[in-house]
């Protein structure tokens, strides 16, 4: 549980870590250099094919040489835009800036032939940063030629952070004026199809752009702006076609990097065919938007997280690189969708979870094995364990080392285990929470041929337990039956064996029960030899007590003699032994079976039954209650023998005509609560040398008796029995003036001690 409660606290913290990286790389996209080329050559694998109704009128090399050094005059635009009249197309747009005025004739020139073609847009640009700490400035036609078109449109164009063009903004706001300029190949479509495109109505805003799917360079029609301004083109061949002029000569400086893998550039206005050709089928591609990239991203990281807890090292390897290959296929999958995913955050965090993971497990698992291997050497063993490493090795191997000698000791542990079990002289068998037999040794399992794993319980009690035991025995399983001192329970066998079943709990190094024992003790000759003292102590108490009885009858009859008085006191003292050795068995063979008795009640008691005895030589026996009726939880046949026989000592060892004071009073020890009694003679006293050994068996002092019964040397030692049962204490002492004291304390009952309290 430690280690995996420590596996868990790291696996958050790598999983916390990687989310946070992923995200990170989603929103910053760092990697972009990556999702860039992946992206360029998935689009390298279906180029879109240019539209056929689209035509380039380019500058390029050939106008040059033909008209000069760049910029030309206005006339030679005059002159295309009225050849461009004559063939009439569907729409013209002038990807070339007329922002600055020039010789105002020639200027009202190209301004007349422009107004002679209804579908005419021209190019708004911004050029950043603006002037003056402005954010840009706007380059706009002169008001001549934005009199003389039918719109403006922005031609700006949006370079990924490698600087090359992918992207298509449909539009271009302005912070400061909230002016929205929609792009000139937006203006167009919308000349042609009379509505906005569908990519238009996709964004959100003007700062979102789409990704424009590239027509290999080269496939839009293209023909020299020289041969349209010289006339050199039949006017049928331009009818009803979409024009777009712009610079394609390398001097003019509008080549730009696009992603068609060879590296080269394309102009301005075949990039802008490209968009149109776009907008017309409404094939551009659309990243994802953020939170959609980001649980995307994040899905095989977590599938693979979540893994590492069910899998295997391996198998967690190969689903790993099944993810690469996933993330990779997604993305292409949906690049045929016209969704862009972008897969470098996704293969990022796999590239770097497995590995971090793999670190910080093996940290967690490598400081988990130093704290078990020290706790390891550091416990009793009697087998060696910690043998060194053959030669130098890295920190891991060695743990590795030592914890394989570890299982090795811990197997021949359990090998020995086993076998001591195995062997054991009794049935014993161990059983799970479920009440499912995990293990048997061999006498339990005689009888079996498949052995008693797996077995049932209830099943294995029944091969053992007769049908008239098998309640007890299942009541003190299920703890139905209080534990006693001696927690265990007796039965017969089917066998007629007598078997005491003792449970015992299995519990883990944590604390955590994990099953129960069960050991069955053959306790057949012990209950034999039970059965064999039951009848003696029957002997004792009944066939030695009768003739002993019959004497004392027959010697009533008798005129007393001296010798019928020894006869008289050897038969009551044969009794009184009879009684207490039956008495002291009795006791130790039971289990203590108490009630409430209040104390006074039951010495008086005891001392009115010596009365004739105390009477016949004149001794009085005083008692002072001074107790307040304390009640004590008690056996009343064993205390009552127990007051009489010292009180019946006191007597005995009293000279004729004196006292004998019984007092009763509370005293409080430790905080507890007793009732003292004391029994005090004023005999000669006991003899010094048997004082240390008074309640010892058969340990006496008749010499100072002055009875006719001498005692039987058990009579105290039963006393302090049934006192010691109780929970008490018994002294014995010497008085000053002489004379003996035994001081008896027994506890009060603890419930009417408490109410008392109260």
């Amino acid at each position: 549980m430690k280690l995996r409660r420590r596996l868990g606290i790291e696996w958050a913290s790598v999983a916390l870590f990687a989310s946070l990286m992923i995200s990170a790389l989603v929103y910053w996209a760092p990697l972009s250099g990556f999702d860039n080329l992946f992206y360029d050559r998935l689009s390298d694998l279906d180029r879109p094919k240019a539209a056929e109704d689209i035509l380039i009128i380019a500058v390029d090399e050939d106008s040059l040489a033909s008209f000069g050094k760049w910029p030309w005059k206005r006339d030679v635009h005059a002159s295309f835009f009225e050849q461009m009249a004559i063939a009439n197309p569907k729409v013209i747009a002038f990807d070339i800036l007329l922002s600055e005025a020039g010789d105002e004739i020639e200027d009202q020139q190209l301004a007349s032939a422009m107004g002679k073609n209804d579908n005419l847009f021209l190019p708004v640009h911004f050029v950043f940063p603006g002037s003056d700490g402005a954010a840009f400035d706007t380059k706009q036609p002169i008001n001549i030629f934005k009199e003389s078109s039918s719109g403006l449109g922005h031609v700006n164009l949006a370079f990924d952070r490698d600087g090359v063009v992918r992207r298509f903004q449909p539009c271009f706001e302005s912070r400061v004026t909230k002016t929205i300029w929609p792009h000139l190949m937006e203006q167009v479509y919308r000349r042609i199809n009379g509505n906005r495109s569908q990519a238009y109505q996709s964004i959100e805003n003007c700062d979102e752009a789409l990704l424009v799917p590239f027509a290999r360079r080269g496939s839009f029609a293209t023909i020299s702006y020289t041969a349209i301004a010289k006339g050199e083109v039949p006017a049928g061949f331009l009818n009803d076609k979409i024009i777009l002029i712009g610079a394609t000569a390398n001097g003019l400086g509008d080549q730009y990097p696009v992603p068609l893998g060879d590296g080269g550039t394309m102009a301005g206005v075949e990039i802008m065919a490209n968009m149109l050709s776009g907008l017309r089928t409404d094939n551009f591609i659309k990243p994802l938007p953020f939170w959609q990239q980001l649980v995307i991203s994040l899905l095989p990281l977590w599938i693979l997280l979540i893994g590492f807890w069910r899998w295997r090292p391996r198998s967690s390897l190969f689903v790993s690189l099944g993810l690469y290959l996933a993330v990779l296929s997604t993305s292409a999958m949906l690049l045929t969708l016209n969704i862009w995913f972008a897969p470098s955050a996704a293969l990022a965090g796999l590239a770097l979870i497995y590995p971090v993971w793999g670190w910080r497990r093996l940290q967690a698992t490598s400081e988990f094995m130093d704290e078990e291997l020290q706790t390891f050497r550091s416990s009793n063993i009697d087998i060696p364990v910690g043998v060194s490493a053959a030669g130098p090795v890295d920190v891991v191997t060695g743990q590795a080392e030592e914890l394989t000698h570890a299982i090795a000791h811990m197997r021949d542990l359990r090998r020995f285990i086993s076998d001591a079990l195995s062997n054991l002289p009794d049935p014993m068998f161990i059983t799970d929470l479920e009440g499912k037999v995990i293990f048997a040794n061999k006498l339990a399992q005689t009888g079996l041929e498949d052995g008693a794993q797996d077995m049932a319980l209830d099943a294995m009690l029944d091969r053992f337990v007769a049908l008239e035991d098998l309640a007890d025995v299942k009541d003190y399983l299920t703890l139905q039956i209080q534990p006693t001192e001696h927690d265990y329970v007796d039965f017969t066998s089917r066998n007629d064996e007598v078997f005491a079943m003792r449970r015992a709990p299995v519990v883990s190094d944590e604390g955590e029960l994990r099953g129960y024992i069960h050991y069955l003790a053959d306790i057949t000759e012990v209950a034999n030899a039970s059965q064999e003292r039951e009848e003696v102590l029957e002997l004792l108490s009944h066939d030695m007590r009768a003739p002993q009885a019959a004497i004392l009858a027959l010697l009533n009859d008798q005129q007393p003699t001296d010798t019928h008085r020894r006869i008289e006191g050897h038969a009551r003292r044969t009794l009184a032994l009879a009684d207490n050795f039956v008495g002291l068995a009795r006791i130790k063979a039971s289990e203590f079976d108490g009630e409430d008795l209040l104390l006074s009640e039951l010495v008086i008691e005891a001392n009115d039954s010596l009365w004739p005895l105390a009477n016949a030589r004149g001794i009085k026996c005083a008692v002072d209650d001074q107790s307040d009726g304390a009640f004590i939880v008690g056996e009343p046949s064993s205390l009552h023998r127990s007051f009489v026989n010292l009180i019946d000592n006191a007597i005995k060892y009293s000279p004729d005509g004196t006292t004998i004071d019984i007092q009763l009073r509370n005293i409080s020890i430790d905080k507890q609560s007793f009732v003292s009694v004391s029994i005090a003679d004023q005999g000669e006293g006991i003899a010094e040398e048997l004082l240390g050994h008074l309640f010892e068996r058969f340990t006496t002092d008749d010499q100072g008796a002055k009875g006719a019964v001498k005692g039987s040397g058990l009579g105290l030692n039963f006393v302090e029995t049934v006192i010691q049962r109780h929970g008490g204490s018994i002294r014995a002492e010497n008085i000053r003036d002489g004379g003996a004291r035994f001081t008896i304390l027994l506890p009060v009952a603890p419930d009417l001690e408490t109410d008392g309290e109260n």
